[in-house]
């Protein structure tokens, strides 16, 4: 490919605009195939393959939807443990980090594993979404294009980008939330460079899921309208009301995870079947939490639910997403934040307008705002947000509404939550974006991989005269002290007996490396990182580390040094660097 830029004087942007228009089509047609297979999912569960879920889930016996999500959960378990172990989570997060830190290298085993175990959670009935693992498939078929051009690699990032936006397009027929998406999510980066290729593949991807899906949008959406200035207090309200809501969202999320977690009696792989009998139980309630749910969210905007039910239906989304996560089906958050969003803005419009006919428009409206400002504050992206729900309206009286919820929501978990469902996924992995690049590579070079297992030891009982004539023989100026046993004792360099290392007599003979070395010295194990490394050495200011047995922490197997630690990150760097723009 660069050999045809530089022999015709083609200039790289037109290139990089022909693989954007490539990657949408490749993910256009990627969305439609998982929207197939999610289908043909559901109809082999369900009898049924149609999107009106809920409905489809009333007319079902009881056993059958206690159990139907029970089944799929002893599918996916199995399937993802032995055959798919990257493919856990929401998808997004991973695509996120691999920009961060690996270039934006993606792998394909690992998508196709979330493509068909996703597939297999929406179709059982489980209550999770099917947007993060469709940006996944955007984002890792692009990757894959991309390392198909190796001249490329430094537009891997743009790349990946292209991706993802394609595939946030396919989804919600919505092109320009698709390139905020990636901007503002994926890439944090708006500079035109980046800019123009993600457009391009963005509206490719969405002429082709309109062609085949027709041109209608996720969500019906009737005209709604800000009725008066007195009514911009309670979008405010809403809006306070969404960021409490999505940070009791986040904070369930994470304990179920961790609750499932310190289940160890067990096996991880049957952790779903849990899950899904939790989900099947909370079903034969509310039959509306069951898959992705848009069919609810529409009934929501048309205003045909009551104000109780939608609000019942808060805690019980929030709670079935939880323990669908949690326990190990596949999917992601972004569609279950619309519908907390639907529901607490179908739930809080009802009570408004109850309150305040003349001045307020009826719940749907709110259901509307309520989506955009759960999704933004949620997922730490209110530009995509707001865009979304004005693509979707095309209308944009609603939209000074739907920006003061959005931006209230968002304010207020940033202050109380500090973190969008992205940000702390990736944290609980030790992935602080907030950190910056440093800390984030130190945290993925294991101790292992640069420790020297060749290293010098004196046995404690040794004295300084013979210590001085070791040194002498020896390369090396750090010591690690045993006992006869071989068992750690402490440390020494030349700079811990050169005070007395001159002194004259006897007293070289009688001082013992035990009395002048460290005692109790820093150690590390071979499965830490190099930012717990770089911890220990600021914290003891020491050249030299020992790496011990986990099993046997008074066992040295080898040592790292402070030079050895700066070069495996410099080896790094550069080897992100080469596939970064």
């Amino acid at each position: 490919m660069l050999r045809l830029v530089q022999k015709f004087g083609i200039n790289e942007h037109i290139i990089l605009s022909v693989v954007a228009i490539a990657i949408g089509l490749v993910v256009g047609y990627g969305a439609i195939v998982f929207r197939i297979l999610t289908e043909s999912f559901q109809f082999i569960f369900m009898q049924n393959g149609h999107e009106n879920v809920a409905e489809i889930v009333r007319n079902l016996s009881w056993w059958h939807i206690l159990f139907m999500p029970v089944l799929g959960g002893a599918i996916i378990g199995p399937l993802i443990h032995f055959f798919f172990p990257g493919s856990r989570g929401d998808g997004v997060p991973e695509v996120i980090s691999a920009v961060a830190l690996r270039g934006g290298k993606l792998d394909v085993r690992d998508t196709l594993g979330k493509m068909l175990s996703c597939s297999l959670s929406i179709g059982c009935g489980s209550s999770v979404g099917r947007e993060g693992p469709v940006v996944h498939l955007g984002a890792t078929l692009a990757s894959w294009f991309g390392s198909l051009m190796p001249s490329f690699s430094n537009h891997m990032r743009t790349i990946v980008g292209c991706g993802a936006a394609a595939g946030i397009a396919a989804s919600f027929n919505a092109p320009i939330a698709g390139v905020m998406f990636a901007l503002e999510v994926i890439l944090a980066d708006y500079g035109l460079a980046t800019f123009s290729p993600i457009v391009l593949s963005s509206v490719i991807a969405t002429v082709i899921a309109r062609m085949h899906l027709g041109d209608f949008p996720a969500f019906i959406v009737p005209n709604y309208t800000l009725v008066s200035a007195w009514e911009i207090p309670a979008y405010v309200g809403l809006g306070v009301v969404c960021g409490l809501t999505g940070i009791l969202f986040m904070s369930t999320l994470f304990k179920v995870e961790d609750l499932f977690k310190r289940i160890t009696i067990i096996p991880i792989y049957l952790k779903p079947i849990i899950g899904g009998f939790g989900i099947g139980i909370i079903a034969l309630a509310f039959p509306e939490i069951m898959g992705v749910g848009y069919d609810v969210m529409n009934h929501a905007l048309l205003e045909e639910m009551a104000g109780w039910t939608m609000i019942a239906l808060v805690f019980a989304k929030i709670l079935a997403t939880s323990i669908a996560l949690g326990s190990g089906f596949s999917g992601g958050v972004f569609t279950p934040s619309l519908f907390l969003g639907a529901m607490v803005g179908g739930g809080f419009g009802t009570i408004a307008h109850s309150i305040f006919p003349s001045f307020s428009a009826g719940p749907g409206a709110y259901t509307l705002v309520g989506m955009g400002a759960m999704a933004a504050s949620v997922l730490g992206a209110p530009i995509t947000a707001i865009l979304i729900l004005f693509e979707l309206t095309g209308d944009y009286r609603i939209m000074l509404a739907l920006m003061v919820a959005s931006i209230i929501a968002t304010l207020l978990i940033n202050q109380i939550y500090r973190e969008s469902v992205y940000t702390k996924t990736l944290k609980r992995k030790k992935i602080d974006l907030r950190q910056g690049r440093e800390a984030n590579l130190l945290r993925h070079i294991s101790v292992e991989s640069i420790v020297r297992t060749e290293y010098a030891s004196v046995l404690e009982s040794t004295n300084i005269r013979q210590f001085k004539d070791i040194l002498r023989q020896s390369r090396q100026d750090c010591f690690v002290v045993v006992d006869a046993g071989g068992h750690l004792k402490g440390m020494i360099t030349f700079q811990n007996i050169c005070e007395v290392a001159f002194e004259e007599g006897g007293f070289n003979e009688l001082a013992l490396i035990k009395d002048l070395s460290i005692h109790d010295p820093k150690t590390i194990t071979p499965h830490e990182t190099l930012y717990d490394a770089f911890l220990h050495f600021e914290a003891s200011n020491v050249e030299q580390i020992p790496v011990v047995d986990p099993k046997d922490p008074s066992m040295v197997i080898g040592m790292i040094s402070n030079q050895d630690m700066i070069r495996a990150y410099n080896m790094a760097l550069l080897s992100q660097h080469s596939s970064r723009d």
